[in-house]
């Protein structure tokens, strides 16, 4: 159940909320002990950012054959099925929802090797999201071709990579092209490219056949 609410106030500890609806009945038959909070700072979607979402569903009705409009309809219904979002328009939706959206089409864009007209780099709204995802789905963060794991906490000197738990060490995916250039000049070629190494999760570990934990004794 989603609803939304009005914040009442908040002393940098707790924070007093009024749902615009009952949810009596949810919290009584449903024991529920905890929610998740998503903050909406009223500010409405960006014109970047609708231009990218349009710009992303082109290269997928490209892909597919679908008509753009048809298949924008199906994805926002999609999208709101799967994260529980409440219907909204893109004229004025929220720049949260429209951000989400975002990942969302970059996520489906990896899953199926969609190939677009621009580097989903220049796509991506939120961009240590967009590096999660390069990782997960093993996509180069530069040119979205299929990737390496490039680790920025180096792994070597002593640090066999099948020996070290990778698991909070910075890392990032790239091609083996962009991969070689990293290694010439790493700190220029982040910083041309505004991209960065993040931390692997046990989640990224497993998906990239990283070592995640200690082996017991």
């Amino acid at each position: 159940m989603i609803v939304s609410a009005k914040v009442i106030r908040y002393d940098g500890q707790q924070l007093l909320l009024a749902p615009d609806s009952s949810i009596d009945k949810t919290l009584l038959q449903k024991s529920v002990k905890s929610v998740e909070l998503r903050l909406n700072d009223g500010r409405a979607i960006s014109n970047d950012q609708r231009r990218k979402i349009f710009a992303v569903i082109r290269d997928i009705a490209l892909w597919n054959g679908d008509d753009p409009e048809s298949l924008r309809v199906f994805l926002t219904w999609d999208f709101m099925q799967k994260y529980n979002v409440p219907a909204f328009s893109l004229s004025d939706v929220d720049m949260t929802t429209a951000k989400e959206f975002i990942n969302y089409l970059i996520d489906f864009c990896f899953r199926h090797s969609v190939p677009t007209k621009d580097t989903l780099l220049n796509q991506n709204d939120d961009i240590g999201k967009y590096l999660y995802m390069c990782l997960e789905h093993r996509k180069c963060a530069i040119c979205n071709m299929p990737a390496e794991v490039h680790h920025v906490d180096r792994i070597g000197m002593g640090r066999g990579r099948e020996k070290v738990v990778h698991v909070g060490l910075k890392a990032i995916a790239l091609c083996r092209k962009h991969h070689e250039q990293a290694h010439k000049n790493e700190k220029q070629f982040f910083q041309d490219n505004h991209i960065y190494g993040i931390k692997l999760d046990k989640y990224l570990c497993e998906k990239l056949s990283l070592k995640s934990k200690q082996e017991e004794v």
